[in-house]
């Protein structure tokens, strides 16, 4: 039996000698991975909302490396079409192999995270810290309707008619609008504007055709 429950650091330093992948780096794993074009075009969106987030969290008082958020954006599909054709959890082995290319914890827990934050309790509870990396991705990706920016509400609606074939399925994506509520409205307890419209997103100079 273990001494503890096995809760690790989550919110461990950053190091700076971690690779963050340039956008380019990003290009040339979803084409590694196969990715399909549609989750491109998304991955892209969700990039736009997590940056402008990130310098409204700037703005609040908590600062977050943008480079940083601009490649876990980017990745955090990674998986997407591969699941789609065989099966399992995207975030899941997302994170793998996100790891396996960067050597970057942050950007894999960010993977990991995006659907939904499993340590929700104590310390590590989304109303203590709310302005972590994982959330804003997590954030972001949920503001994203295919390539579109939308309401909470909109997104899970969608979520709903797509996948929720059955009650338990159901059940989980309500789980996730819940915890996506409560991640907006830390945010704005914590003073950050999440009042988004389509004309106030930042723009991704994009180093090459993707």
């Amino acid at each position: 039996m273990l001494p503890m429950p096995l809760w690790p650091n989550l919110y461990f330093p950053y190091n700076e000698d971690w690779k963050v992948p340039s956008i380019g780096e990003c290009f040339r794993l979803w084409q590694k991975y196969q990715m399909m074009s549609h989750i491109k075009g998304h991955c892209l969106m969700v990039a736009r909302v997590a940056l402008t987030m990130a310098k409204r969290f700037a703005k609040a008082g908590y600062p977050i490396r943008e480079d940083l958020v601009l490649s876990s954006a980017l990745l955090h599909d990674i998986a997407k079409s591969y699941t789609i054709c065989f099966g399992g959890d995207h975030a899941v082995l997302g994170s793998a192999w996100v790891m396996q290319e960067t050597q970057n914890p942050a950007i894999a827990q960010a993977v990991l995270a995006h659907v939904i934050w499993f340590f929700d309790e104590g310390e590590q509870a989304i109303e203590k810290n709310p302005c972590t990396l994982p959330n804003l991705i997590s954030y972001a990706d949920k503001r994203v309707q295919h390539d579109r920016l939308v309401p909470l509400a909109g997104r899970f609606e969608d979520l709903l008619k797509r996948y929720g074939t059955s009650e338990e399925k159901r059940r989980l994506i309500n789980i996730n609008y819940e915890q996506s509520q409560k991640i907006e409205n830390a945010f704005i307890k914590f003073g950050v504007d999440v009042n988004i419209e389509p004309g106030q997103l930042v723009r991704i100079k994009q180093e090459r055709k993707r």
